[in-house]
């Protein structure tokens, strides 16, 4: 299931992973409407065994403690991330990068992808990859927050683009205008980012946003 929430000008994408055959869940960075996700869950009969949270912005996680409220379950974020932005809610488990979850029947393969923020992560579940703001249909996340760095993102868009198989379906935390769910095979040929080898050239195309100020607009004011 894939639920857009938050600010209609600019949603946040939030998921919910489920397993036909033993009804085991996982929900992907809830945020703005937990007790829908709830609701959700409650309906199909789904048991949820896990919470997986991209990165510590607030627009991916400022469902997370109502949701574990309603429905218990472990809440997992990569220890930097963690541990860099002093993140803590209840059921918070410290992840790894190359760690694999077993949330009940459901399988995660963390990466950790540095770069829109200190510990940001996408998790692999099958098939299908939840990039979170690290890498979107059509560029990657910014870099200007705190703990930001877009020479770390241009490490971990080039091991995407090493690791992950064209034919694996990538669900992004936001998009622009293309819709989700896209090979990436397909990111490859409309992601301009997955094209630029040189560390120099991804840098300084991607720091020349720093027409950052209008995308501070599309965020929550917290």
């Amino acid at each position: 299931m894939i639920d857009a929430a938050g600010p209609t000008h600019f949603p946040n994408y939030q998921y919910v992973i489920g397993d036909v055959d033993t009804g085991h869940a996982v929900v992907v960075d809830p945020a703005w409407d937990s007790k829908g996700i709830a609701r959700r869950i409650r309906r199909e009969g789904w048991s949820l065994q896990a919470v997986l949270l991209t990165h510590g912005h607030t627009d991916h996680v400022n469902g997370v403690a109502e949701l574990v409220g309603l429905i218990p379950a472990p809440v997992y974020m990569s220890r930097d991330e963690a541990t860099y932005y002093d993140f803590d809610v209840p059921g918070l488990v410290h992840c790894n990068d190359g760690e694999a979850l077993a949330a009940g029947s459901i399988e995660v393969s963390v990466m950790q992808t540095p770069g829109h923020t200190v510990g940001s992560c996408c998790f692999l579940v099958g098939d299908n990859l939840f990039a979170g703001d690290t890498l979107f249909p059509e560029g990657v996340g910014f870099t200007h927050f705190e703990g930001g760095s877009t020479s770390d993102l241009y490490d971990s868009v080039r091991r995407l683009s090493q690791e992950i198989a064209d034919t694996t379906r990538v669900y992004s935390g936001h998009r622009y205008q293309r819709g989700l769910g896209l090979t990436f095979g397909e990111l490859r040929r409309l992601n301009i980012y997955l094209r630029l080898s040189s560390r120099k050239d991804f840098v300084e195309f991607a720091d020349r946003r720093t027409v950052a100020k209008s995308h501070d607009r599309l965020l929550p004011q917290t």
